[in-house]
């Protein structure tokens, strides 16, 4: 069985490993930001797991972990949503280059009367 110290040490051994990778989330795609927030719901899950099943972990020390998560949780998501809107509006932005110019400006305005004499 593993000792309690050591399970706090792991505990805390992956708090810092969350913060590290809500950190570099700005450098990272799409795909793994997603991961990464998929990892803290599930860190949050085992942290309350641990703090049920385990009668002498410190509660404060659950407590405290649950809500660090949680708070680096809300930092990824917005690191997330900032990046699916960059990444929407750079798609845009090659949509747009990639259409042909269909005349100008003052023909778009005064289009032709056909049939009107």
């Amino acid at each position: 069985m593993i000792s309690y110290p050591a399970l706090i040490a792991v505990a805390l051994t992956a708090l810092v490993i969350v913060f590290l990778l809500v950190r570099s989330m700005y450098r990272l795609p799409l795909r793994a930001q997603f991961m990464v927030l998929l990892g803290l719901g599930v860190t949050i899950s085992f942290i309350l797991l641990v703090m049920v099943q385990a009668p002498h972990f410190p509660e404060g020390l659950g407590v405290g972990l649950v809500v660090c998560v949680f708070i680096a949780s809300l930092f990824g998501t917005r690191t997330f949503l900032r990046s699916l809107a960059e990444d929407e509006r750079q798609e845009e932005e090659a949509a747009r280059r990639e259409l042909p110019a269909f005349g100008t400006e003052s023909e778009l305005q005064n289009p032709p009367s056909v049939g009107h004499n």
